[in-house]
């Protein structure tokens, strides 16, 4: 007799590999809008973990990414001592997700080079009429 080895989505962070269970729910949301979206799931995990403390609210987050592409916070998700804590939450991982997702970062611009105000910093065009 076998048995089937069951798991809660929900408990992201109690599986076996984590980042790539993650990585693997994450992935086929960012794929139609990133060229490498394995990477920006990575980056939007490790920002959450470095945000939330809570265990319960980082598994619900999680969560709510693997099931819509973007951070989401249920309140049948927690516990109801916890559910008074989304506000604050999503305030909290609102830049460093925008970061990862979108490249708001300064970090990010200087990678890039492109400069704070706006386009990346070009030659003059020359004027090659005789």
């Amino acid at each position: 007799m076998s048995t089937i080895a069951m798991a809660d989505a929900r408990r992201l962070s109690l599986m076996p590999d984590p980042r790539g269970e993650f990585i693997r729910l994450c992935a086929p949301f960012m794929v139609s809008r990133y060229a490498h979206p394995e990477a920006i799931c990575d980056c939007v995990r490790t920002a959450l973990i470095s945000e939330i403390g809570d265990r319960d609210i980082l598994d619900a987050i999680l969560y709510g990414v693997t099931e819509r592409g973007v951070p989401t916070l249920n309140q049948n998700w927690l516990p109801p001592d916890k559910q008074t804590l989304i506000p604050r939450t999503m305030t909290a991982i609102a830049e460093p997700t925008l970061d990862c997702m979108f490249g708001n970062g300064p970090a990010k611009r200087a990678l890039e080079n492109v400069p704070i105000d706006g386009f990346p910093a070009m030659p003059p065009v020359q004027d090659l009429t005789p």
